[in-house]
């Protein structure tokens, strides 16, 4: 099965802008607003919410921590929208794109959650790095997470790197979940 999300080229260079700010370190996110067209396996993206300093309780260069209230103003936004949520954040290390374990505990916290509240919804997560992106998707409650093959823009294609899957599929997150 293969999972893409599709945005517009102006949307992804804002989102690559917004997660490797000059000077900056520190992990970034955001998140986007899509429906989810399951003929065609795409999340199609309406809109694009990056976050700032004050949308985190923690954010360091391995780590992001979302604040409650952040929390429960992106769950209302996607509520109200009745879409489905992508998740984005970057690491901004020299490593090819791939979920950290930090990364898999927040997922075990947040998911299930998210699934809850959207009404089973899916909801994908994207990491980026410099030079590519991993992603997955929860497609609902009682699914494992399947990979997110590309990112798709009017102008070209991005495929991930498939290293989160490949991780998963060996077994490496088993003690996470």
């Amino acid at each position: 099965m293969a999972i893409s999300i599709y945005m517009a080229s102006d949307m992804h260079a804002s989102i690559l802008i917004h997660l490797f700010p000059k000077g900056d370190k520190r992990e970034q996110g955001g998140f986007l607003f899509c429906k989810f067209d399951e003929k065609s396996q795409t999340f199609d993206s309406l809109e694009w919410l990056p976050l700032k300093g004050t949308d985190y309780a923690e954010q360091a260069s391995d780590y992001l921590e979302l604040a409650d209230e952040t929390r429960a103003m992106i769950i209302k936004k996607a509520h109200d929208m009745n879409v489905s949520i992508v998740e984005l954040h970057c690491h901004p290390g020299p490593s090819k794109a791939t979920f950290s374990i930090a990364d898999w505990l927040g997922f075990n916290e947040f998911v299930p959650h998210i699934l809850w509240r959207l009404k089973n919804k899916p909801y994908a997560a994207l990491v980026f790095a410099h030079d590519s992106v991993d992603g997955f998707t929860w497609l609902n409650r009682d699914a494992k997470p399947i990979a997110v093959t590309s990112i798709k823009t009017e102008l070209t294609q991005y495929p991930t790197t498939g290293l989160s899957i490949n991780a998963l599929n060996r077994g490496m997150y088993e003690r996470f979940r």
